[in-house]
Formats: structure tokens, sequence, C-alpha cells
């Protein structure tokens, strides 16, 4: 990221403002020291002109694609409703159906209790 950053001629500062974040964050991206979430990983591969897979972690590729066709299709292959495949990995139904229906998003934390019961997602 940072080789990016420079070759756009573009300090941490300025890009930390395009962001509408602080520069020790951009600092921190670039260190490894933070994940980068997926809303910020999109507007920073548009600042810096590169695709968006350079800064995309498992994550983030499963918010990228469509998250929606993933869940319900892991659902279906396990043979399960959407209450029984949410109270599997501890999420409560409701909040399931609407990351399946595509009004919410799951959170990394979600995510990652979802691949630990479903590791195929």
């Amino acid at each position: 990221m940072r080789y990016y950053r420079q070759l756009r001629g573009m300090t941490t500062r300025q890009l930390a403002e395009k962001l509408n974040i602080i520069p020790a964050t951009v600092l921190g991206y670039e260190q490894r020291r933070f994940q980068i979430p997926y809303d910020i990983a999109v507007l920073l591969a548009k600042e810096l002109r590169i695709p968006e897979s350079l800064l995309f972690d498992d994550f983030c590729i499963f918010i990228s694609a469509p998250y929606t066709e993933i869940l319900h299709t892991v659902r279906k292959r396990h043979g399960l409703n959407q209450v029984d495949f949410a109270e599997n990995a501890s999420s409560p139904p409701s909040i399931y159906a609407k990351w399946e229906s595509g009004s919410r998003r799951p959170s990394r934390k979600m995510y990652q209790q979802l691949k630990a019961i479903y590791p195929e997602i």
C-alpha cells in the first residue's frame, strides 16, 4: 500500500483526509498492524488507482463476492433452514436473515464465526 501511495505522490495525511481517517490509521494499514475494513479497502483502491484485490483479505473477498449467494448456497448444501444455520453459528436468526437478503453485512467477527462452523464459506 505504501508503494502505491508514494507512487501517486501522496502523503499519509493526504490519503487519510481522502478516506476521512487519521494518518496513524493509514500507517497502521501500511504496516499491517490493522486489517483494512472492506469499505476503506474499496476507497483506498479507488484513490490509489489499483485493483481492490490487492488490498482484500479473505473477509473482504467474501463481502465483495455475492456473499448473500455464498451464505444461501452453503446453507442449502447443509440442508438447513435460516434459523438452524444461524443458530449453529451463534448468530441471531433475524440478523442472519438480513445477511442472506443483503440488507445487512456480517461483521468480520461474525464472518470468522461462520467460517469456523462452515469452512467452505
